[in-house]
């Protein structure tokens, strides 16, 4: 019976560690790939190799996913309908979406069928990467139903992690353009209760996004309000490109802890008539957004907005730096705060440092916008250019209402020339919120006699390191003599 038992086990073992073909070494991860061919594949097949691979989205919808696994799609094909991933993998095993074989990337296309192409739903540790993602509906104009791209939902589940969102191609999404409706999105992430959920470990990397109305990427803020706190955590944005955004091109929603950079916008609220910008947190705390290209964000209708950045409601310890902006038909800078309850505080603690900001704000005639109340602001060390050939007066400072406290602008350098000039046309009672130091007035400069609490000096970009970006502009501006 001993020796019966030992011969039962021992079989039992090697069993266990045959390498199922077509796996990753199954025998110590579980790990297996599996192949969708659009024209080829069958879904009565195992789908574990490029020989027998699956057809469909709904076959890959069915299946629970387990850590490690990769759902390759075949590069060439065409996928009519929504990709809704299950399983979650884990920190050192996450399950990924990619693409195989040669060619342009896999296409998923929701052609307004669906409310989301890729719906990423109480999942964690899985990556979306190297897909052809659009949500476009040619039978309307405008869809009402609020399309997304790609959409990650933490849904009455708590917390769900590390989820990572790479090299896509997400475009046409032809969403609804008017703010508060059921905006379209091109990469959107979502969170709801009842209970109390958040997103942990978030990131979009290298994608390319194009014609998406109204919003390229942002999330919600259900949880972002200060009586009902409960933020996402740790985003990055980085190394993306935005162009031919209806609305706002990056959104920060109620994150602590979000960086944003090496990105580039261009061409931003194409078709929004209400307020848009390139990039602005809000509902968030400790934001970084630096090293982005920020440029021909309009505003060719004088509303609201149109800058390339703002520090919108309910933030804190936000910090804008290193960027270029150019061409910005609303502006260079929003600072505002919403309504200050017990949802929402008061926007403070920001910084705005080592910009450049190039010919920003000829349509609207305005450089920088502080509305409603804010607190502890500080402007320092950015270079502000216009060489306008057209006859321009820019209010270098437009101030709404009264709550600005402890704004400083430091070491600025602000150069106008041409036909531009920078003006300061608010009453000396206004002026009155705002400090001066050691700042640099070039050029076409009228009204500074209404600035108070000025301290004269000049400002000190010797130091700059000129190989670093934005700085390496500088001299093509030929404003080498501040380097």
């Amino acid at each position: 019976m001993v020796m019966t038992k030992t011969i039962l086990l021992n079989f039992l073992l090697l069993l266990c560690s045959l390498t199922v073909p077509g796996t990753l070494s199954a025998k110590y991860t579980g790990a297996v790939k599996y192949y969708i061919d659009q024209e080829n594949g069958n879904d009565n097949q195992e789908g574990t190799s490029e020989k027998r691979p699956w057809k469909t989205l709904q076959k890959v919808n069915a299946q629970v996913f387990k850590p490690g696994d990769q759902i390759l799609f075949k590069r060439g094909g065409k996928w009519q309908g929504q990709l809704v991933p299950k399983g979650s993998g884990t920190k050192e095993q996450p399950i990924v979406f990619g693409a195989y074989g040669k060619g342009a990337l896999p296409v998923i296309a929701a052609e307004g069928k669906f409310i989301d192409a890729v719906l990423i739903k109480n999942i964690s540790h899985v990556t979306i990467a190297f897909l052809d993602v659009s949500n476009l509906d040619t039978g309307v104009k405008e869809q009402k139903t609020g399309p997304t791209g790609i959409r990650i939902l933490s849904e009455d589940i708590g917390t769900i992690s590390n989820i990572r969102i790479s090299n896509l191609f997400v475009h046409d999404i032809n969403g609804d353009n008017k703010k508060g409706s059921k905006e379209g999105h091109g990469i959107f992430w979502d969170c709801q209760g009842p209970k109390a959920s958040n997103i942990e470990n978030l990131l979009i990397e290298n994608c390319r996004l194009e014609r998406v109305d109204r919003n390229g990427i942002r999330g919600n803020g259900t949880f972002g309000f200060r009586n009902n706190w409960f933020p996402n955590r740790n985003l990055t944005i980085r190394g993306c490109t935005l162009s031919d955004i209806g609305g706002d091109g990056i959104v920060i929603k109620a994150f602590d802890g979000a960086l944003v950079e090496h990105n580039k916008l261009f061409y931003i609220r194409t078709r929004a008539k209400d307020n848009a910008v390139g990039i602005w947190p809000h509902s968030s705390d400790n934001t970084v957004i630096q090293f982005n290209e920020v440029a021909y964000t309009q505003n060719d209708d004088w509303s609201n907005d149109g800058q390339s950045f703002d520090i919108d409601g309910n933030c804190n310890h936000t910090i804008i730096q290193n960027n270029y902006s150019h061409d910005n038909e609303g502006g260079f800078m929003l600072v505002i705060s919403d309504a200050i309850n017990v949802k929402s505080k008061m926007t403070k603690n920001s910084i705005i440092r080592d910009n450049l900001s190039v010919n920003d704000g000829n349509n609207r005639k305005r450089l920088f916008n502080f509305a409603m109340a804010s607190d502890s602001t500080l402007v320092s060390d950015n270079v502000f250019y216009n060489n306008s050939k057209d006859s321009v007066k820019i209010e270098f400072v437009d101030l709404e209402y009264t709550g600005q406290k402890n704004v400083l602008f430091e070491r600025n350098v602000i150069h106008y020339t041409g036909a531009s000039s920078a003006v300061f046309s608010k009453t000396a009672k206004q002026y009155g919120r705002l400090n001066w130091k050691d700042n640099t007035f070039n050029g076409n400069i009228s009204g500074r006699e209404n600035l108070l609490n000025v301290i004269n000096g000049e400002a000190l970009l010797k130091d700059k390191d000129s190989k670093k970006y934005p700085w390496s502009l500088l001299k093509k501006l030929k404003l080498n003599k501040y380097k």
